[in-house]
């Protein structure tokens, strides 16, 4: 453990964390537009302020020398809002308005993943550079990659109802990978097993094939809903 600054071991770490960032963001977005739209802000600052304690407590947890006790605790909680956005996604596609529930499972699930990922990348980080400057760099660079692509996903969602269910289905998928992994590094740094997660660059070919047959089906449904409204509207008429 130093404190040098290896532009090499800099670049490469801010690459890892991106990458680690992207699949996490599909779950938290999902999880954010399962709440009622003007509740979508709630989501985001539940989010933000999970993210934050998340890097304070990962960097502290490392100091301290708690980097081990830090992960299981942040392993639990991550699988916790990884279930809970699996529920949220059930709930998108049942019903666009979404209710206080559906807030409050999508607050938490943004608040607690927010608040474990930080940990759950520090070993990635760390197998690439000893250093704590960089590996402090990359937790705040996958922090912002995931508040800038959570955005971004929320508004195209709040503009398209189809890309709605796209990202409901892609979140779910996501957050199935992103928990067997968690699942599996948790047992192999409890009880030495060999175990390894899901590729990063599996989930994402697959959140992305998933994303763009979900938002297809999404756009079909609603054309057939449509449909299905303007001839019971013109049945009753007559």
């Amino acid at each position: 453990m130093s404190l040098d600054l290896d532009p090499l071991e800099l670049l490469a770490v801010a690459l890892t964390a991106a990458r680690l960032a992207l699949p996490n963001a599909f779950p938290l977005a999902m999880a954010a537009i399962a709440a009622p739209r003007r509740l979508w802000n709630g989501a985001g600052l539940a989010l933000g302020l999970g993210i934050l304690f998340g890097v304070i407590a990962a960097i502290a947890g490392h100091f301290l020398h708690l980097h081990g006790t830090a992960l299981v605790v942040s392993s639990l909680g991550h699988l916790l809002g990884l279930s809970l956005a699996v529920v949220a996604s059930v709930v998108i596609v049942i019903r666009s308005d979404g209710s206080w529930v559906t807030a409050l499972i999508g607050i938490l699930a943004c608040a607690v993943i927010g608040l474990g990922e930080p940990s759950q990348a520090l070993p990635a980080l760390f197998g690439l550079s000893h250093s704590v400057i960089v590996v402090g760099a990359g937790i705040v660079i996958e922090a912002v990659v995931i508040v800038v692509v959570v955005g971004a996903l929320v508004a195209a969602a709040g503009r398209v109802r189809a890309l709605q269910i796209g990202i409901a289905a892609a979140g779910a998928v996501a957050a199935v990978m992103i928990g067997i992994s968690v699942t599996l590094h948790l047992l192999r740094g409890r009880i030495e097993l060999e175990a390894g997660g899901v590729p990063i660059v599996t989930q994402l070919v697959v959140i992305v094939v998933v994303l763009v047959i979900g938002t297809v089906g999404g756009a079909v449904l609603e054309r057939f809903s449509g449909r299905r409204g303007d001839v019971e509207a013109g049945g009753g008429q007559a």
